[in-house]
């Protein structure tokens, strides 16, 4: 029997409708419902947190899917983590009760999560956030800008000669490149995933209703990802250049440190070590942020830390932890 009665609704945006399934726990005690928003990644959807919300019973849990993500996916720009923040808090004040609202992002869901953590509300309304293999600077392939100088995560990425294309291409990869590619049935979208590096054990479930929610139809009956290129490409420079989100990180990291936690897989979307965030990034965000807790998350690449029973076990005792004991 299912712990939650799921629920899809629509809700009205700048420029649109807005997507945005919403878990209702069974049978409670009287009083406010503890409540949770999921944050999902930069071409993923609300569905992929299906497992984490098993594992949450008696929390109301609300997913969006942003803008431009399945069904979302005809809602268009701008992007950028700002307004992906600014859809979110509606989605919060439609479907959640007064109060507390734990925060939770996946990937570029993190990024969003944490923009929205700084808010001026943000001590009264929300709680962590937690972030899932994202939300924090990540990585800068071969780090040194055109005259040579190393760059750092936490530089200021305007003020170097970065090219985000490349940036993209590195740390996306086949994510990236599989959102121009057509299917001409939804079987051969899942034996593409079927065949994927972090996928060889088996594709779950909770994946495979994902991905099949995901593709959109075309007039010639042919089937292609949800996720526009130029959502994606806008998105990713946010996510390392965008000044919302950095202002928000350095926000978040000076008020209320203690309050985040950062979950990390043990490998990266090709699951292959390390992952996106390898072990001496770990260590200088420690250095940097004491008070953060850092939770490494075994044998788990960037997709299973979701899926897998370790993966769901981590990210739910952390959500848990955000509710005080009352709830």
């Amino acid at each position: 029997m299912s712990s939650h009665d799921y629920n899809r609704y629509k809700l009205a945006v700048p420029g649109g409708d807005l997507s945005v399934g919403v878990w209702e726990p069974g049978p409670t005690e009287p009083g406010r419902v503890p409540t949770v928003c999921v944050i999902h990644g930069i071409t993923s959807n609300h569905l992929f947190f299906a497992g984490l919300v098993a594992a949450l019973p008696g929390i109301r849990v609300i997913g969006p899917d942003l803008r431009g993500r399945a069904d979302s996916h005809h809602l268009a720009g701008p992007y950028g983590m700002r307004v992906h923040a600014e859809d979110v808090r509606r989605a919060v004040e439609e479907f959640a009760d007064p109060g507390p609202v734990t925060l939770v992002g996946h990937s570029m869901g993190g990024f969003v999560a944490m923009t929205l953590a700084a808010a001026d509300d943000a001590g009264d309304r929300f709680r962590g956030p937690v972030l899932i293999d994202g939300g924090l600077p990540l990585p800068i392939p071969d780090a040194e800008d055109s005259a040579g100088r190393s760059i750092h995560p936490l530089d200021d990425l305007n003020d170097v000669d970065l090219d985000t294309d490349d940036l993209i291409a590195a740390v996306l990869g086949p994510a990236a490149e599989r959102l121009s590619m057509e299917f001409d049935t939804v079987e051969d979208y899942l034996a593409y995933f079927a065949a994927h590096p972090a996928f060889v054990e088996g594709l779950d479930p909770v994946a495979a209703e994902s991905f099949v929610y995901d593709l959109a139809a075309k007039d010639d009956h042919r089937f292609q990802p949800s996720t526009p290129v130029e959502a994606m490409q806008a998105d990713s420079a946010d996510m390392y250049t965008g000044a919302d989100y950095r202002d928000a990180l350095e926000r978040v990291m000076a008020e209320r440190q203690e309050d985040v936690t950062f979950l990390v897989a043990e490998r990266d979307l090709l699951a292959s070590e390390p992952g996106i965030y390898p072990p001496s990034l770990l260590e200088t965000y420690r250095r940097t942020w004491p008070r953060m807790d850092i939770v490494e998350v075994p044998g788990t690449n960037h997709y299973d830390i979701l899926l897998s029973p370790v993966g769901i076990d981590a990210c739910a005792e952390a959500v848990l932890g955000t509710l005080p004991p009352a709830e």
